[in-house]
Order: C-alpha cells, then sequence, then structure tokens
C-alpha cells in the first residue's frame, strides 16, 4: 500500500491530543492518524495489520509459561524472552521484525547475553542442527548469523494478520523447545536429535512455518 503527502486543516486542540496519543504510543503523528483512519474506515494498512499480528502473538504467547511477550516502541517490532536450561538460566531473546514491503514477511532474530566461548559454541551447533531440520522438512529457507545473532528470515503466505501472528508464535515457541531440549540433552546428544526431529516433524503437521 503506498503513501501521499496530503495536507489537511486540523483543529489545534484535536492535534495536542493526538500527539499525546501518539507519544503514549511510540509512533508518529502521521503514524497514529493513519492507524486511526484505519479503524474508522476499516481498511487494513501494513502498520494496523502489523500491530494485529503482533496483537496476536501476545495473546498467544500469555497462555505458554516460558514465554514472555514484550513489545516495542516500534510498531514494526517486538520480541519474546525465555529462560535458557542451562547452568545460570541466561536469557535467550527472539526480536521479531516485520517488514511493510518486499519479498519477505520479516525476520526473527535470536540473541543470547553470554561471554561464555563454550555456550556461544554449544548455540552455534544448535543452529546447524535447526537448519538441518528446516532444510529437511521445508525446504530452503534465509538465515544468517552475525555478531552472535542468528536470523531466520520469515516467509510471506497468504494468511490474515491473525494467522500470521499465530505462525510466528508457534515458530517461537517450537524453536524455543527444540532449543532447550537440545541443551537438557547434551549428555546424550545423539538420542536428543533424533527425539528433537521427530518432535519437529509432528509440529510441522500441526502447524503452518513461515
Amino acid at each position: 500500500m503506498s503513501k501521499s503527502v496530503y495536507s489537511v486543516i486540523l483543529s489545534d486542540d484535536l492535534v495536542s491530543e493526538l500527539d499525546l496519543v501518539a507519544y503514549k504510543n511510540g509512533v508518529s503523528r502521521s503514524t497514529m492518524i493513519d492507524k486511526i483512519l484505519s479503524e474508522y474506515l476499516t481498511v487494513e494498512t501494513p502498520t494496523v495489520r502489523m500491530e494485529n499480528i503482533f496483537s496476536r502473538m501476545e495473546r498467544i504467547i500469555g497462555e505458554w509459561s516460558g514465554l514472555r511477550f514484550i513489545n516495542q516502541p516500534n510498531m514494526s517490532m517486538a520480541s519474546v524472552k525465555s529462560a535458557l536450561s542451562y547452568r545460570y538460566n541466561p536469557t535467550v531473546k527472539y526480536s521479531v521484525e516485520l517488514l511493510s514491503g518486499g519479498e519477505a514477511l520479516g525476520a526473527i532474530k535470536i540473541s543470547l547475553r553470554t561471554q561464555s566461548a563454550a555456550l556461544v559454541s554449544l548455540m552455534e551447533d544448535f543452529y546447524k542442527f535447526f537448519i538441518y531440520l528446516e532444510k529437511k522438512y521445508l525446504g530452503e529457507r534465509r538465515y544468517d548469523y552475525e555478531n552472535y545473532k542468528f536470523t531466520r528470515v520469515l516467509q510471506k503466505a497468504d494468511m490474515t494478520a491473525a494467522e500470521t501472528g499465530e505462525a510466528i508464535a508457534y515458530f517461537v515457541r517450537c524453536f524455543n523447545y527444540l532449543l532447550n531440549g537440545y541443551f537438557q540433552g547434551l549428555g546424550d546428544i545423539e538420542n536428543t536429535k533424533i527425539m528433537l526431529e521427530k518432535k519437529y516433524a509432528e509440529e510441522m503437521v500441526k502447524n503452518v512455518m513461515v
């Protein structure tokens, strides 16, 4: 959906209230006007679609233990946090960024705050295992790994905002389950990988993978 510049005349009092609401929502005046008009005219703009996706994600993730949804000031971004089952239970952060245009829906960046070289190495081993699973059951996907952050690009699909929010939420839950299962089974990693692959295949049948 393209955007253009328009000149409108508004009451000063309305603009003051508008700016206050925009500030509370962490968006610009233009974005807030776009959102208000979208809701009033029942037209789903890219910004409103993103908000609806994250709203659905928040409701679903809120029902699961071990995952915590966090809204970001930028309406195109949100994050989910979880504790890793390893020694001091470091926090794993899933940063979700949505795009309003282009071929991709967005991306999920997985990061872990740690200075442990051993833990970083284990995380990199898991990322390789996860890519193996996806290539085997989904086909080619796009990935990146830079500055200890693993990025999984999300593919666009013909789904509503609610369905998209559900798909991303289930992806995060599946990834988090596999990650923690991997670390819990480090003592017998080969059998652990077999069990986790079976679990991944089961999730593939039940949920849409973006």
